[in-house]
Formats: structure tokens, C-alpha cells, sequence
């Protein structure tokens, strides 16, 4: 009975570290209230500027998201449109929807598309274990802390967002996609 409430309360207590106190909540059907404000704000939402990023990177240095957007010096192509993977190898849903992904990116990267991986909460040996398994040629950031798992309400892997070339979140999804469904929200971000 300890045993059982302890756990109760471990999960609870993670889960609340996990997930910050959001300022706005979500309606009732999960989806944000509109705002009243004249644009979009930045959030992990669509129809929000997708938040930066700046976490190391697998294989060194660092990666950002605004590298990607338009007025960088991407500014000549508007920028890139991306797909944001949160992921972590252990998570199975992650491993059979990982060779899709792998897949899309390999397709789609001479037409402005960008894979980002985020590895969420693990060390580098666990991401790079599962780059090398699955062959991965995209960017794969570490988020060690789970700071951007947090700032992006991240609450299941595998999550993935579509952004489009001036950095706006199109689309997000929790849970395993097929390539299909990944190859039919790629061909209508604009």
C-alpha cells in the first residue's frame, strides 16, 4: 500500500515538473482559445511562432530553429520549412515511426524541409545508440534537461510539429504517424 501511494505520488510530482503551469489553458476540446491580440504570439501551438530552440547538438555545436527561418541566411529560399521530432528510444511508438520520418527527410531535403530530431531526456550514447540504428541523416538536438520538452507542453513521444518557412506551427501530433500521414501534412505546408 506505501509502495503503491509512493509511486502515486512520484508520477504525480513528475508529471508536474514535466509539464509548466501554462498561461493560457486550452478550451475544453484541447485546442487554445483564440487570443485578442494582432498577430501571433510564440507558443507550442498552431497558429503560434514556434519557440526557439538552442540545444547542443548530437554530433556538436549547436542547433537552433531560427537558423531555418526566413530572414536568416536562409532569407534567399524564405527560409525552410520544418519538422520538429520529439522522440526517445525507448519509446516504441518513436522506433516504428522513426524509418518514416527517416524517409521524409531523405525526400523532401533538396525542397527546403528540414528534419529536426529533439532526443528527449537521454544522454548523447542513448541518442547516438538509436541515430546509428535507424541510419539517421537529419539534426538531432539534445535536450537533456527536457527544457524545450517543457516549453513546448511535450507531453508523449513521439510529438511532432510542422512549421512553415516564417516559423508559424501548421500542424502538431502526438503519437505515431505512418510516413503516409507524414508525407500528406508535408505536401500541404506552404
Amino acid at each position: 500500500m506505501f509502495a503503491g501511494a509512493l509511486i502515486l505520488g512520484f508520477v504525480v510530482g513528475w508529471w508536474l515538473w514535466l509539464v509548466p503551469e501554462q498561461t493560457e489553458r486550452p478550451a475544453a476540446s484541447g485546442t487554445p482559445e483564440p487570443r485578442a491580440t494582432a498577430g501571433p504570439n510564440v507558443g507550442p501551438f498552431p497558429g503560434d511562432i514556434a519557440p526557439e530552440i538552442q540545444l547542443p547538438l548530437l554530433d556538436g555545436g549547436t542547433g537552433t530553429l531560427g537558423e531555418h527561418r526566413g530572414g536568416t541566411a536562409y532569407a534567399s529560399s524564405g527560409g525552410h520549412r520544418v519538422l520538429l521530432n520529439f522522440f526517445a528510444s525507448w519509446c516504441e511508438a518513436c522506433r516504428a515511426e522513426m524509418p518514416g520520418v527517416q524517409a521524409q527527410a531523405e525526400k523532401h531535403a533538396v525542397h527546403d524541409w528540414v528534419v529536426l530530431g529533439v532526443d528527449v531526456m537521454e544522454t548523447r550514447e542513448a541518442a547516438s545508440a538509436f541515430r546509428d540504428e535507424f541510419r539517421l541523416t537529419f539534426p538531432i538536438l539534445l535536450d537533456e534537461m527536457g527544457q524545450v520538452t517543457r516549453r513546448y507542453l511535450v507531453t508523449g513521444t513521439p510529438t511532432s510539429l510542422f512549421i512553415d518557412r516564417a516559423g508559424l506551427i501548421v500542424e502538431r501530433r502526438l503519437g505515431y504517424m505512418s510516413e503516409a500521414e507524414i508525407a500528406e501534412i508535408i505536401g500541404s505546408v506552404p
